[in-house]
């Protein structure tokens, strides 16, 4: 019976001998273990990169926002504020579980310091958005309640906001710290520059989060928004924290509750708000994120199948080519096995320098596309276990027939052929 070693150094030498051909058969092997590293670690690193983006909106957070007014039976779009301040205290008092709450509203605004100006998103909240939010501050402070009450001209701006008023061309200044204490106006308006956010980078839905200037509620309906005057009281929509993930579901009931009471809704009505979960926008996304992933890779995977049914027809020929060889190993003591396990380890062979090279390239463009579109590398060891794996099992598939069939050929009859 021969030893293992010199089953593999037997093979390794027909691979070498058979360069071209074995260089061929390798590359559909290498095709396909690189497109399935390629597809897992790009949607790994998709999946973690909108996981990022969700977690950014906050942990454990409901939305609530104005819906739609009934006229005549036919639902209108509408402008009018439907929330108010006395909607979200009696959520506060009425709903168990709301560990804190932060009413806003916004509107688009022109913001200028000495010679330069930027269009960007006004936002009136209270202190506990920053909370909420998961939202620290780089530089500088919050505006503390007094600030909130009294309605100072004080403003917090994002990263974008402060990059645009405060960069230099070469950049020898930071811009974040040189905008603390800095006189901006939003509009005609002058405020006081008191912090700068840290970087969020864009929400699911691609906004960049960093563009945006936050004051105090009263102060944006005093002096930027207005609505103190027009709808007083109102808001365009609120962020609310759950102190109990699994209470989300009965939350929003209670909510849309209170809120059905506090406006007046008869019973049968439609709500004129909407109550959203950001939990389950978190959790849908990943699981489309998952399941793209999924058939993207099993896609990939049918090269590999295409790479096996090219090793298969490979052993084939060799079996024919090498009659003569078998029929000598025979007659001199080679058993059935070790004919088999000659033409199973070639095979093997070929499909792990076809798989390790494949995993090469794959990490390779994982990495440069990664680079180009600027999320994180995600390479599992799972991913890896996954294409060696796959690749080492294709192997043996494709080799098992040809090898069957070699360590069947009659000795006899093996030596007489030509």
């Amino acid at each position: 019976m021969m030893h293992a070693g010199l089953h593999l150094t037997h093979a390794l030498r027909t691979i070498y001998r058979h360069r071209l051909r074995s260089l061929l058969t390798i590359l559909g092997i290498l095709i396909g273990v690189a497109a399935v590293v390629t597809v897992i670690g790009v949607g790994a690193g998709s999946q973690h990169q909108v996981l990022q983006r969700v977690e950014s909106l906050g942990a454990n957070l409901l939305f609530i926002e104005p819906g739609m007014l009934e006229n005549g039976g036919v639902r209108l779009e509408h402008h009018t504020p439907t929330l108010t301040d006395r909607d979200i205290e009696a959520i506060r008092q009425l709903v168990p579980g709301i560990q804190a709450a932060a009413p806003s509203i916004y509107a688009d605004g022109r913001v200028l310091y000495q010679a330069r100006n930027w269009i960007s998103l006004i936002q009136g909240t209270t202190g506990d958005y920053f909370q909420l939010r998961g939202w620290a501050i780089a530089r500088g402070r919050v505006f503390t309640e007094r600030e909130a009450t009294l309605a100072r001209k004080v403003a917090i701006l994002g990263h974008t906001v402060a990059r645009e008023l405060f960069a230099t061309s070469d950049n020898s200044v930071d811009p974040l710290t040189a905008a603390i204490g800095k006189t901006i106006r939003i509009g005609k308006t002058p405020f006081k520059v008191i912090g700068v956010l840290k970087r969020k980078g864009q929400a699911p839905g691609g906004a960049d989060q960093d563009d945006k200037v936050l004051v105090p509620l009263a102060t944006a309906r005093l002096r930027v928004i207005g609505l103190s005057q027009t709808h007083p009281g109102a808001i365009h929509y609120a962020h609310l924290r759950v102190k109990d993930p699994s209470r989300i579901p009965q939350t929003m009931l209670d909510i849309q509750q209170v809120l059905r009471h506090q406006h007046r809704i008869p019973d049968g009505q439609p709500n004129d708000f909407f109550v959203n979960d950001l939990t389950a926008i978190q959790e849908s996304m990943t699981e489309a994120t998952r399941t793209l992933t999924f058939w993207l890779t099993s896609v990939a995977a049918i090269s590999l199948v295409v790479g096996g049914i090219s090793i298969m027809n490979v052993m084939l020929v060799a079996v024919r080519e090498r009659t003569e060889e078998i029929g000598l190993r025979r007659a001199v003591g080679a058993t059935n096995r070790d004919i088999r396990n000659q033409f199973l380890i070639e095979a093997t062979c070929l499909t792990t320098i076809g798989g390790l090279s494949g995993l090469i390239l794959g990490c390779g463009l994982v990495a440069i596309i990664a680079h180009l579109r600027d999320f994180p590398v995600v390479i599992t060891p799972g991913a890896v276990l996954l294409a060696i794996g796959s690749a080492a099992a294709v192997g043996i598939l494709s080799g098992l027939y040809p090898a069957l069939l070699a360590a069947r050929l009659d000795p006899i009859r093996a030596l007489k052929q030509e």
